[in-house]
C-alpha cells in the first residue's frame, strides 16, 4: 500500500524522527490486493484446482491438468471486482469504494493426436491480481498536526501471458510445464490537505508503475481410478522489474528497479464419486525471501538503502500457508452444477497481528448450454481489518464476480 510511503513522510515532518533509519512501508506493492485466480469454475470452488485443473484455466492452477483436454478449447472470463473501506479516523467514519471490470483470461488449448497417452499445448492470457482501492477520510479535528482529509485511490492488475504445454508420462500420471511472461501496471493518486505549523496545506501525490518479469510453471497430476487426482504445482521466483513514475507536489521523478517475489508451492486433491465432486488445496509461500535486487546501494524510498530494506524485509514478513476446500454437485437432467468453496489466506505481514487474515466465501455455477458450450459464474466476497496509520481504523470488504464462456470443438 504506497499511501503509508506519503502519510509516513509527512509525519517525519510533522513530529520529530525518533531514529536515523527510515522504516519501510508496511504493504509491499504484491504483497496485498486481490487474487482472483483464473476461470470462473476455479473461483466457485474456493480457488480449489490443483486437484482437478481440466481446461484452459489449468495453466494457472496447475498446467499438468492440460492433459485432460481432448478437444480444442477457447475460453474466455470477464471479471468484475469491487472494494468497500469503512474507515474510523479518531472517531470519524468515512466510507471509500471503487470498483472495475475486466478480462480475467482468454486462451485456447490445442490437444495433438497421439498413439498413446495426451500431448495438449495452450497459450493465452490470464488476470490474476487486482490492485484496485480506495480509502476516504475527514478528520473531526481539522488543524490538529494531522491529515484533515485525504483521498486515496489505487488501481490496476496484474496478469501473465502464457504457452504450455502437457502430456501423459505414463496412463495415469501427467507433467506440465507453462511460460510466463508477467504484465502490470499499478496506478496509485493520493490528495488531501494537512496542516503544518498552524497552515493548512493542500498535496497531490501519484506514483505509476510498470511491471514486468518472466517465470515459469511446473506441475504434476496423478489420477487414481476413475474417482481421484492428485496435483501438485512449482511457480518459480519472480524477478520482477519496476519502473515507476512519481509525482509529490512539485516535484517529480524516476525510478526504476527489480525485486524478487517467492516461490509458489501448491497441492491438491479431488475426489469424484458420482455426482459429486470435493476438492482441497494447500498453498505455501515463504514471503521472507522477498528482496531487492537493483540498484546496489538503493530503494526507491528516501532514505532507505537496498541492505537495509532487505533486512526489515525478513523481520517484518512471513511465510504463509493457504489452505482452501471446495465442492461441486451435478444436477444431470439440467446440465447444471452448483459449487461453493471456502479458502483461509493468512496475512503475509507479521506485524500485523493476524488482523488482516483473510476468510474467503465463494459459490458458482456451470451450465452446459449444449455439447459444445460451458457457461461458468462464480462470486466471492471476503473482509478484514487493517490497522496501519495511527488513530486509522479500516473495516474493508472485496467481492469479485466472473463469469467464464468456454467452446470444445
Amino acid at each position: 500500500m504506497k499511501r503509508i510511503f506519503f502519510m509516513f513522510g509527512l509525519m517525519l515532518i510533522l513530529a520529530a524522527p525518533l531514529c536515523a533509519q527510515k522504516p519501510l512501508p508496511e504493504r509491499m506493492l504484491l504483497t496485498t490486493g486481490q487474487y482472483v485466480g483464473s476461470g470462473s469454475r476455479a473461483l466457485g470452488l474456493g480457488g480449489t484446482y490443483t486437484g482437478i485443473a481440466d481446461d484452459y484455466s489449468s495453466v494457472w492452477w496447475n498446467p499438468a491438468g492440460l492433459a485432460q483436454v481432448k478437444r480444442i478449447e477457447i475460453q474466455g472470463s470477464l471479471s468484475r471486482t469491487g472494494y468497500g473501506n469503512k474507515t474510523s479516523y479518531y472517531g470519524r467514519s468515512d466510507d471509500g469504494t471503487t470498483s472495475a471490470l475486466r478480462l480475467n483470461n482468454v486462451g485456447v488449448v490445442f490437444p495433438v493426436p497421439v498413439y498413446q497417452g495426451a500431448l495438449s499445448f495452450a497459450f493465452g492470457y490470464s488476470q490474476v491480481q487486482s490492485f484496485d482501492r480506495r480509502t476516504q477520510v475527514i478528520s473531526p479535528a481539522a488543524g490538529a498536526s494531522r491529515w484533515d482529509d485525504f483521498d486515496e485511490l489505487e488501481s490496476g492488475r496484474l496478469g501473465l501471458w502464457t504457452v504450455a504445454a502437457a502430456m501423459d508420462v505414463t496412463p495415469n500420471f501427467a507433467l506440465g510445464l507453462g511460460f510466463n511472461y508477467w504484465t502490470g501496471l499499478d496506478d496509485y493518486t493520493l490528495t488531501g490537505h494537512f496542516t503544518e505549523n498552524n497552515t493548512r496545506k493542500y498535496t497531490e501525490n501519484s506514483i505509476s508503475t510498470n511491471l514486468s518479469a518472466g517465470g515459469l510453471n511446473l506441475g504434476g497430476l496423478f489420477r487414481i481410478g476413475r474417482f481421484g487426482r492428485l496435483g501438485a504445482m512449482f511457480q518459480t521466483p519472480v524477478s520482477m522489474s519496476m519502473k515507476e513514475d512519481w509525482q509529490d507536489g512539485e516535484d517529480n521523478g524516476y525510478f526504476n528497479y527489480r525485486m524478487i517475489y517467492p516461490a509458489v508451492f501448491r497441492v491438491g486433491g479431488s475426489v469424484c464419486p458420482g455426482r459429486w465432486l470435493i476438492a482441497a488445496d494447500v498453498e505455501y509461500r515463504d514471503w521472507t525471501s522477498m528482496q531487492y535486487r537493483q540498484p546496489k546501494d538503493s530503494t526507491q524510498f528516501e532514505g532507505i538503502s537496498r541492505v537495509s530494506a532487505n533486512q526489515q524485509i525478513k523481520s517484518s514478513y512471513q511465510s504463509t500457508t493457504r489452505f482452501s476446500v471446495g465442492g461441486e454437485y451435478l444436477f444431470p437432467a439440467y446440465g447444471l452444477r452448483a459449487r461453493a468453496g471456502y479458502g483461509f489466506e493468512p496475512s503475509s505481514y507479521k506485524l500485523s497481528g493476524g488482523e488482516d487474515d483473510r476468510h474467503i466465501f465463494s459459490f458458482g455455477v456451470g451450465v452446459l448450454v449444449d455439447r459444445s458450450v460451458m457457461l461458468d459464474a462464480a462470486f466471492r466476497t471476503t473482509s478484514y481489518k487493517e490497522l496501519t496509520t495511527p488513530g486509522l481504523k479500516e473495516d474493508i470488504s472485496t467481492t469479485t464476480a466472473l463469469v467464464t464462456l468456454s467452446y470444445r470443438m
